[in-house]
């Protein structure tokens, strides 16, 4: 998955509507290997109220819910919202619900289990929906930001353009903002085509530095590097 959406990802909120607890709680720990924050709902009513409450960025809903169900939700939710990615997930193809639901404008319907390559599919999809509606610049606060879409920092309303692989190491600690990345992560990511050359990595991280004059990139012990 691009660096771009990942950040987007694990940024953003997703609401799983699943009227099965198991399959609900066990989704949701998966979810939340991508996202900042899952929303479960067990119902389609409770599902539209934590909607509301919350304005997550992604909606992941079982077709056959009790009280309301997926189909009655996503009306519901099209008519405030044109735009936010929706999944459809079902325990079978229902031909007549299938071709009722390609008029709501969805990520796709998909038969249950979700394996994991599909899920990151999907995902990717959702993401590049919300980049593609969302705004392409990253407030890392301090009057510090960075813009996606130009491939440059801003410091203080000042640009600071960046080489490729300045570009690759900001975008990979911004996919896992808050946590730390290890050197050999990095590495093995920015140098894929090439043999990193000793010290090449400590060069770089001293050279953006000096270059964006701000501490935005943390170095944690020996071990690597993070973006709180």
């Amino acid at each position: 998955m691009d660096e771009k959406y990942e950040i987007l990802l694990n940024k953003s909120s997703i609401l799983l509507a699943e009227d099965e607890e198991n399959v609900r709680e066990s989704f949701k720990k998966v979810l939340l290997l991508y996202v900042e924050e899952v929303f479960t709902a067990k119902d389609g009513k409770e599902a539209y109220e934590l909607y509301t409450k919350h304005n997550p960025d992604i909606i992941i809903t079982d077709i056959k819910m009790p009280k309301i169900n997926g189909i009655e939700l996503i009306k519901k939710i099209r008519q405030k919202n044109h735009d936010i990615p929706i999944i459809v997930t079902s325990a079978h193809t229902d031909q007549d619900l299938l071709l009722e639901s390609i008029k709501l404008s969805l990520v796709e319907y998909v038969v249950k289990p979700i394996k994991e390559k599909e899920l990151n599919r999907l995902l990717r999809e959702c993401a590049q929906k919300l980049y593609e509606s969302s705004e392409t610049v990253i407030n890392l606060g301090k009057n510090i930001s960075y813009d996606f879409e130009n491939k440059i920092f801003i410091h203080n309303d000042k640009s600071i353009n960046l080489t490729q692989k300045e570009v690759e190491f900001f975008e990979i600690l911004l996919a896992h903002r808050g946590n730390l990345v290890t050197k050999q992560d990095i590495e093995d990511k920015i140098y894929i085509y090439e043999e990193a050359p000793i010290s090449a990595l400590k060069n770089l991280v001293f050279k953006l530095r000096k270059k964006l004059n701000t501490d935005v990139i943390k170095t944690v012990g020996k071990l690597g590097y993070m973006i709180e």
